[in-house]
């Protein structure tokens, strides 16, 4: 249309140009009057103008029309585009595995995915601008996700209860981001039921025991330190703590297998449970130890009368697997907790007194006191020297000879062994061992001691072996004597320094041979066939099964000094049970000595009985190093000027 216009145009004006050139050349032949030249001069200018300003205006509407064309065109790709990208946003929003919402400003939801409407058992037309996003949470939640001015707290992985259409309750961790340029807000929602439910049952078993259920050290040490805070804070408020254990639970285990013992446990605790009161806590500390924490109490000695009904309650047997067994307790008892600051000062000192109620002699309960606190620092005082003792090696040995009771000369010595304390002077081993037997301390000390006693026997026995043959007795204590590692350490020693094993005699009480019989008998043969003597010690006064005693390959059999003491020619004297003894000992193929030989009239009793050996002060107390070497020259000067005679101690006394 533009272009037609166009063509008019141009022929009017070119018919207006071919008229202004016609009536000019007539005005001029006729002379006429320019006026009407100008005239159509003038309509002629602004028609051409005129055209001019109509192309101008037809291109412009070309112009326009090509704009709006691209125009329309880029419109129709972006309204695409947005299309493409609305479903490809709301298809991210419906499938992002999360439950997703869109919030606006006044806290309506207005936007949900199928997850959330799944998520809450609501449809979409129930939540969405019908549904604020609070009234999905708990009373806390709301706490959780709101700030200080009640707004949505923003970019922050919160922790929160969602509440669902059936009212029940989900654990979900929300996470809120503002939407640029609008007043409305994203929230994604992920369950976590299930991993805080993983929590819980990992929290639950980090704190409880998984046997028992009971809570375990960890969680009675909080309610424990708990209990102090609380009775700093309130004078009226009292709690107590008991600790105990089962009196030879080892027993159970070894007799009748871990699943019975277990079960006992398991038993011992529902027992234990059922006599306390709601708010006090029973606590499984380890193996079959216990404590107990009674809360609330009024001041005085209610924790003893606890301890005191609890082994009452314990007296009765336990049915386990059909077999009824019984499990009574040591208790340690802190009635008095005012003063501590510490629950480890408490479970100490409830501890230390279990271990003096057992020492008492088991199912009984024991108050502690400062008395027994001062006990437990000296006897921790005491383990600290004795392992620098080890490291310092001051420990020395003494040696008391043992001799031929028809000759009454020497034909061994046993070794003691003495702790040379630097500030307490020399501590003899009564006040020591059973401390090291504890620890395990007993262990490098009696190798010490055995390298020590065989290093100088061999020195005295070269210089006397053409006179008498010399053994060492040691004594082996029962902690250290089913060691592994035992006959491996001797062999060692005795390696080292070039002795005959047949020289070195190992004292072992009758209670440490008769602790486990089995394994005992395999040691002692392999002792045996290596060449060692075994020698039983302080027999009569522990336990022993003649059948068992039969089975083992003892050498010697040495009767304790408390029988040798009291061994008289009178009605009240005890030579029947010593003749007995030595009887005995003669029928198994045992040499027997005699400890504690003291009297002429002990020795002359002895004498008859046929028994071939004795030690004690008659012959000679413990000695030192040095004096045994005088003791052995005096032997051997006394043996240079009487040829074939030896050297007779209890003469040398009489002297």
């Amino acid at each position: 249309m533009a272009k037609l216009l166009d063509r008019i145009s141009l022929v009017i004006i070119g018919s207006g140009a071919s008229l202004f050139y016609y009536y000019l050349e007539k005005s001029m032949a006729s002379n006429q009057s320019l006026g009407s030249f100008v005239t159509i001069a003038l309509i002629l200018i602004i028609s051409l103008f005129t055209q001019l300003l109509i192309n101008n205006i037809n291109r412009s509407r070309q112009a326009l029309s090509e704009s709006n064309e691209t125009l329309e065109l880029k419109v129709i790709e972006r309204t695409k585009e947005l299309r493409e990208s609305e479903i490809k946003y709301r298809t991210i929003f419906e499938n992002s595995g999360a439950a997703t919402l869109i919030i606006e400003k006044d806290m309506t939801i207005s936007l949900a995915n199928s997850v959330f409407v799944s998520f809450s058992g609501f449809s979409r037309g129930e939540i969405e601008f019908k549904k604020s996003f609070v009234d999905f949470l708990d009373e806390k939640s709301h706490r959780t996700i709101l700030d200080g001015d009640g707004f949505l707290c923003i970019d922050k992985n919160l922790e929160c209860k969602l509440i669902d259409k059936k009212l029940d309750q989900k654990d979900i961790l929300i996470t809120i981001a503002p939407i640029p340029g609008t007043d409305r807000s994203v929230a994604s929602l992920t369950d976590i039921s299930e991993l805080k439910e993983a929590e819980r049952q990992i929290s639950h078993q980090a704190f409880h025991d998984t046997l028992t259920n009971l809570p375990n050290r960890s969680l009675f040490m909080e309610h424990l330190n708990m209990a102090i805070k609380r009775g700093k804070r309130r004078q009226d408020y009292h709690f107590a703590v008991l600790y105990l254990d089962i009196d030879r639970f080892k027993l159970v285990n070894d007799s009748l297998g871990h699943i019975v013992g277990d079960n006992l446990l398991t038993a011992f605790a529902d027992r234990i449970q059922g006599s306390l009161r709601d708010i006090d806590t029973l606590a499984r500390l380890g193996g079959d130890e216990f404590a107990i924490l009674l809360e609330d109490i009024e001041e005085g000695n209610y924790g003893s009368m606890v301890a005191e009904r609890l082994q009452e309650d314990l007296k009765r047997p336990f049915v386990v697997n059909g077999e009824e067994v019984y499990a009574p307790a040591s208790f340690g008892v802190v009635d008095n907790t005012q003063d501590y600051g510490l629950p480890e000062d408490i479970i100490r000192d409830a501890d230390s007194a279990m271990y003096h109620a057992k020492e008492k002699g088991r199912a009984q309960f024991k108050v502690f006191d400062k008395k027994l606190h001062e006990k437990a620092l000296h006897l921790l005082q005491r383990e600290t020297d004795l392992r620098k003792a080890i490291h310092k090696k001051e420990f020395v040995t003494h040696y008391q000879p043992i001799v031929s009771l028809k000759s009454r000369s020497i034909v061994g010595f046993e070794a003691l062994i003495r702790w040379n304390h630097p500030q307490l002077g020399l501590i003899h081993p009564d006040s020591f061992i059973s401390i090291a037997e504890e620890t395990g301390l007993i262990i490098p000390i009696t190798r010490l001691m055995v390298e020590e006693a065989c290093h100088d026997l061999i020195s005295w026995h070269e210089r006397v072996k053409h006179i008498q043959k010399l053994t060492m007795n040691v004594n082996i204590s029962s902690r250290h004597f089913l060691q592994p590692s035992l006959l491996k350490d001797i062999k060692e020693v005795l390696n080292k320094i070039d002795l005959p094993p047949d020289h070195l005699k190992l004292e072992i009480t009758e209670t440490a041979l008769m602790e486990d019989v089995e394994d005992t008998v395999l040691l002692v043969q392999r002792m045996r066939d290596y060449g060692l003597q075994i020698v039983i010690d302080d027999f009569g006064t522990g336990y022993s099964s003649l059948s068992y005693l039969q089975r083992l390959p003892i050498d010697t059999l040495k009767v304790d000094r408390s029988f040798v003491s009291r061994i008289r020619n009178t009605p009240d004297g005890n030579r029947n049970i010593v003749e007995a003894i030595v009887s005995l000992a003669h029928r198994l193929d045992m040499i027997v000595v005699a400890e504690g030989v003291e009297t002429l009239e002990q020795y002359t009793i002895l004498l008859d009985m046929n028994c071939q050996f004795g030690q004690g002060y008659l012959f000679s107390k413990p000695l030192t190093k040095s004096k045994v070497d005088e003791l052995i020259e005096e032997t051997l000067s006394y043996s240079q000027k009487n040829p074939g005679q030896y050297y007779p101690l209890t003469s040398v006394l009489s002297n």
